[in-house]
Formats: C-alpha cells, sequence, structure tokens
C-alpha cells in the first residue's frame, strides 16, 4: 500500500447545532439545487450508459484458461545484471521440465515477513500455453497479459527460440501489460519468469487473438495500469504547488503546509507505479525506502491535517504519530542490509495507524458533526479502503488481475482540497454579503440620524436667527427710541416741554420706528454724514435739556468710510449721549472725531457731570449692548474719566483702504 492522505480545510464561521447542517439551507438554495439536478442526474446516466455500451477490447480476445507450470530450480544466483540476462537468455534442460496444468492467474503470494539473504535461492516458473488454431485473413496474432508481478524480466520462448524479453523496463512490469506478438504457424508459447523463492510471484490471466486487437486491449489496459498513477502523480504535485502558495501567502495558517507535504508523499509514493529502478543496485534500494517511507509519512500527515482541520487537540497522539514515521524511515533504510522483508508487516502498521486516526476524528465527528468534518470522514474511510484493498490483493500478489486503487485516491483529495476551497469561498462572499447589508442598514439608519439632526439643526438655526434678530430690535429699541423716550420724560418731568415741542419728539420716535423697520442698505456713507445726521437728531434735545453741545469733527471726514454698519455705530452713539442726559447731570457735551496716524477713525464723547465708577455699577442692557457692538463692527470701545472728571467714552473704528484722508 502507497499512502492515505486528504484534502480539507476549516471552514470560517460553519457553526451548526448538532445535525443541523444536514437540513440548513434556504428555498432558493434548494430550486437551485433541484434545478441542476435535473440537468446533471440525465447527463451522468447518459454518460454512465455510453461507457457501458462502449465495448472492451478484452472481451473480444480469446481467454487462456488452464496451462502448464513447471518450477525450474536456479539454486542462489546472483540478481545482478549479468546474472538477470543469463537466467533469461539462457534455455533450460528441456528434457527435465515436468509440466503441471494450472489455471491462471499463478500465484504464490508474498508472505508477512520473509527470510531474505543475499544468495536466497532463485527459481524459474515457465508457463507453456496452447493455442487455438491461428485462422488466416487475420494477420498477425498477439498475446496478452493483465500483469506479471516478480523480481526479475520474463521471456517468450517459441519452438525453443527466444522471441522476447523485457530486460530493459522490467522493474515496472508489475504495472504494465504483458504483451507478445506470436510467429505465424505457432501453437504454444512458454512464458518464463525468475524469482526470489522466498517472495513469492504472480502471473495474470492472459488473452489471445489478432495483433491489432491485443493492441488496442493493451493500450486500453494500460490507462489504468500505468497512465492513471502517471497522471495521479502529476496531480499531487500540483496539490502541493497549490498549497504551498497558500501557505506562504497565509503563515498563520501552517495546515497549509501539511497539505503540501501530505501531497509531496503521495506523489513520491505514486511513482513507484510508474517509475522503475533496477532491484539489483543501490538506486533500487534507496528508491524502495522513498516509495515505502513516503507511504507512512502519508498516512501521518494525512492524520495530522485531519485533527487540525477539525481543531482536535490530542498532542500525546500527534507526537506519538511523528515519533513512528521517523523510527519506521529510519529501520527501512537500506544502510542497514536487513535479512529479512517485511514490506506487508511495515504496511499493516501503517493501517493500524490510520485506524487509530479515522477513529479519534470520528469520535469527535460524532460528537460535533459538521458538514465538511463528515467529508473528511467519509474521504478518509475510502482512502483507507483503498489502501487495505490494494494491500490485499495486488501487494501480496493475491489477485494480479485487480487494478491499483490507491492511486485514485488522489483524486479524491483535489475534489475534496477544491469543493472545501470554493465552499470558503462561497461561505465568504455570503459572509461579506450579509456584513455589506449589515452595513448598508447602519449607514441608512445614520442617514437617517443625520438627517433628523440636520432637520434639528436647521431648526435651531432658525430659532437662533429669530433670538438674534429678537435681541438686535430690542437692543435697537433701548438705544435708539429708549434715550429718546428717556430725554423726553425727563424734558416733561421738569416742565420744560411745551406741547410744539412734545409733538416734535414723537415725530422723531416714529422716525427712528421707521428708520428701524427699514432693510439694511449695503451701501456705506462717510462717516461726516452719519455724524451730522446724528446731531441734527440730538441737538433740540440736548437744549431742552440744558445741555450744550461741543462739535470738534475733522472736516475731512466727508471721505473717510469706515467698516461698521450705520445701524450699529448710530446706536453705540445714540446710547451713549442717551446715558449722559439720563445719569450724568452734566451741561455740556463735547463730541470729537478724527482719523488717526494709524488710519483708525476715533469718536470721543466726553460729559462734564458727575461720573461713575465701572466696577459698582449695576449693569442694565445699555453697556454690555455698546460693547457687543463694538465687537461685532471690529471697533474698540474705551469708556473712562474725561478730562473735566466726567465720563468719556472713546471708540476706535477700522477704515475703508484708500478713502481714509489724514
Amino acid at each position: 500500500m502507497a499512502g492515505l492522505a486528504l484534502a480539507t480545510y476549516r471552514l470560517p464561521c460553519m457553526k451548526h447545532e448538532r445535525w443541523d447542517f444536514l437540513r440548513s439551507g434556504s428555498a432558493s438554495d434548494l430550486i437551485t439545487w433541484c434545478s441542476l439536478g435535473l440537468v446533471a442526474v440525465p447527463l451522468f446516466v447518459f454518460v454512465w450508459w455510453v461507457f457501458l455500451q462502449s465495448p472492451s477490447r478484452l472481451a473480444t480476445l480469446t481467454p487462456v484458461t488452464a496451462v502448464e507450470v513447471w518450477h525450474e530450480p536456479l539454486g542462489p544466483v546472483a540478481f545482478s545484471t549479468e546474472g538477470l540476462e543469463s537466467m533469461v537468455t539462457s534455455p533450460p534442460d528441456w528434457g527435465a521440465i515436468q509440466w503441471k496444468t494450472e489455471v491462471l492467474p499463478s500465484v504464490k503470494e508474498l508472505g508477512f515477513a520473509v527470510d531474505l539473504p543475499p544468495m536466497a535461492p532463485k527459481q524459474r516458473v515457465w508457463f507453456r500455453i496452447r493455442l487455438p488454431e491461428q485462422q488466416g485473413g487475420h494477420g498477425r496474432f498477439g498475446l496478452l497479459g493483465n500483469r506479471v508481478i516478480a523480481h526479475g524480466p520474463w521471456a517468450v520462448w517459441v519452438n525453443r527460440q527466444l522471441i522476447q524479453t523485457n530486460l530493459v523496463d522490467w522493474p515496472t512490469q508489475l504495472n504494465v501489460p504483458l504483451r507478445v506478438t506470436v510467429p505465424l504457424g505457432a501453437n504454444e508459447v512458454l512464458l518464463a519468469v525468475p524469482y526470489v523463492e522466498p517472495m513469492g510471484y504472480a502471473v495474470g490471466s492472459m488473452f489471445f487473438g489478432p495483433m491489432d486487437v491485443v493492441d488496442s486491449a493493451w493500450a486500453e489496459r494500460n490507462v489504468w495500469h500505468m497512465e492513471a498513477s502517471r497522471f495521479m502523480a502529476v496531480a499531487g504535485l500540483l496539490l502541493m504547488l497549490v498549497s504551498f502558495h497558500l501557505a506562504w501567502a497565509r503563515p498563520q495558517e501552517p495546515i497549509f503546509w501539511v497539505l503540501g507535504l501530505n501531497a509531496l508523499a503521495w506523489s513520491a509514493a505514486c511513482l513507484q507505479y510508474v517509475f522503475g529502478v533496477a532491484e539489483n543496485g543501490a538506486r533500487g534500494a534507496w528508491f524502495d525506502f522513498a516509495v515505502d517511507a513516503s507511504t507512512t509519512w502519508t498516512v501521518v500527515l494525512a492524520i495530522m491535517f485531519a485533527l487540525d482541520f477539525e481543531g482536535i487537540s490530542v498532542p500525546r497522539l500527534r507526537a506519538a504519530l511523528a515519533l513512528y514515521a521517523s523510527t519506521s524511515s529510519i529501520l527501512v533504510m537500506p544502510l542497514w542490509q536487513w535479512e529479512r522483508s517485511a514490506l506487508l508487516g511495515f504496511h499493516y502498521f501503517n493501517v493500524a495507524a490510520f485506524l487509530i486516526g479515522v477513529s479519534t476524528l470520528a469520535w469527535h465527528v460524532f460528537k460535533k458533526p459538521r458538514r465538511e468534518g463528515w467529508l473528511m470522514l467519509i474521504v478518509l474511510v475510502a482512502l483507507l479502503a483503498m489502501g487495505i484493498y490494494t494491500l490485499e490483493t495486488l501487494t501480496n500478489y493475491a489477485k494480479p488481475d485487480k487494478v491499483f486503487m490507491y492511486p485514485i485516491g488522489i483524486i479524491l483529495l483535489y475534489l475534496t482540497f477544491n469543493y472545501v476551497m470554493n465552499r470558503r469561498t462561497v461561505v465568504a462572499l455570503e459572509e461579506a454579503e450579509v456584513h455589506e447589508k449589515t452595513l448598508q442598514q447602519k449607514l441608512d439608519a445614520q442617514e437617517q440620524i443625520l438627517t433628523e439632526q440636520h432637520q434639528r439643526l436647521q431648526q435651531l438655526e432658525v430659532e437662533r436667527n429669530l433670538a438674534t434678530q429678537r435681541e438686535s430690535i430690542m437692543q435697537d429699541l433701548h438705544d435708539k427710541v429708549g434715550g429718546n423716550l428717556t430725554t423726553a420724560i425727563l424734558q416733561a418731568r421738569s416742565g420744560k416741554m411745551s406741547g410744539e415741542e412734545a409733538l416734535l419728539v414723537l415725530q422723531e420716535l416714529a422716525e427712528e420706528v421707521r428708520h428701524l423697520a427699514k432693510n439694511e442698505t449695503k451701501e456705506r456713507r462717510p462717516l461726516s454724514q452719519m455724524l451730522t445726521e446724528m446731531r441734527q437728531r440730538f441737538a433740540k434735545r440736548l437744549q431742552h435739556a440744558g445741555i450744550s453741545l461741543e462739535w470738534k469733527v475733522d472736516p475731512g471726514l466727508h471721505r473717510t468710510n469706515v467698516h461698521a454698519e450705520e445701524r450699529h455705530l448710530m446706536a453705540l452713539l445714540s446710547e451713549a449721549i442717551a446715558n449722559i442726559v439720563k445719569h450724568a447731570n452734566a451741561t455740556r457735551i463735547l463730541v470729537r472725531a478724527g482719523v488717526s496716524e494709524n488710519g483708525f477713525a476715533q469718536i470721543s464723547i466726553e460729559d462734564n457731570g458727575t461720573g461713575f465708577s465701572y466696577d459698582e455699577v449695576v449693569e442694565g442692557r445699555g453697556l454690555p449692548g455698546m460693547r457687543s457692538r463694538a465687537e461685532e463692527q471690529g471697533a474698540t470701545l474705551v469708556i473712562s474719566t474725561g478730562d473735566s472728571g466726567g465720563t468719556k467714552v472713546s471708540l476706535e473704528i477700522p477704515v475703508v483702504k484708500g478713502l481714509a484722508q489724514s
């Protein structure tokens, strides 16, 4: 038996409850599989029917039933190159032949363990095959044999003349059918096969017929004997390359290295069926060692791979298997020159090791069944059955007509690997789709939240704008309308306001309200115009309040524009004058305005009133409103004590470049 292996791989995120995997799958999957079955089943039946209807060329040949056998003792002859050639080409003692009738196949089975000293006795078994009468019109006739297993080349004699040998390629004769062209008129053929007496031999069934039919049948048989094994060896190498590439690409998954080494060992074991090395030298001995050791390592690596695949932690079993493979590989080395052959015993130990691994795997699969675990177990059992079949029917020569089943196992290896990798890809794609759907749902939810937040922010922005507008209107009413009302109230209380003057105040208040209701204009007026308008508004009010107004404004301001908005500037100055009228008890107000050397417009309003302590005053809406307006317009507001002891309000405003005049 050559090695046993498995190729599967653990699929991520494939957790199922007990036996649930048997009924997993959606309705769409069921419909898909049914549709594929409607196509695949008739196609399979058609292919199988064609295969069955295709006649085998072997069936058209005449089988050789009974033969006559004679065992010729050769003595302790050395199986050297010269000795083999002499054994094949030298004729026997024709007078000493004693024929005994037998039925093919003719087998002397290999024992469990046999003594094999260097000069073990040799024999040559002779088969006399009586041929039916050759009928004319068919050209040449031939003889076809399924298999010859022996430790020496065979030879064919007709009329006591040697006509054909396989001295060149006899090491591969265990897997190459025998094919002989029979001379015209021959009525019997002698087949001679030398063998080592303790190790036995096997000669399979034979057939006779026209040479063209024999050639076709030989080619047909050779596909299963030789070409299939060669193809399996190549498939093992291809699987090794793929596995090593995956192992290199994914170093975090060492299971691919195990799979690649397993495929390499499998390919090496298959070479014994397709590659022959002369067995009389060191090359042959080391070749036998290589294929036998590869068999053992294939079994051990298959078990290790299966255990890793299912995540079964059995370190003692793994260590014992590795020790067994290493020890047995060392023991079968040709260095020791053992005088005993234990080929069958060696492989029976492999079967025992494989059974231990399969039993361990089966126990865990039954406890925690998975689709991939069951597939792996089924493949392992199938490969074990193929190995035992090969061991019991061919390795010990019992049934030489059968075909080696072990090399076909590499197909299971390759197909299982492809299935698992495809399954892994499908699962990854399904998980990606589920993940994508989950992300899309989260994205939709976040988008909904953002939409709601955006709507809320818009609502808050509207509310903030309304609050700002309300605050601005209240501030304007306080600074402009409130100041005029305060002045009018003070005048009315003092009895200094006549009816005509009250009417004038009401008209000014109405003008202020209309001014506030107007839309703001983007046009800028020179600073001198704004100050002149302010002087006109407050002149009569200050006069009625008994306050004189001194005006010291630079005439050059008529060409000076400032960055401040007119309504904010007018409101700020109006609030400053209203505070003087209301709180200062002043008799004089001095207004100065001009442009400083550093290019800023400067406006100051100073009174000669009582003044105030800024730290002790209780702020209302006026002073904070003045500071807020100044900050919004980029101006600097300073409230200090004036030269005459009253209050001085100073305002410094940036001017529009290119329009300021010094």
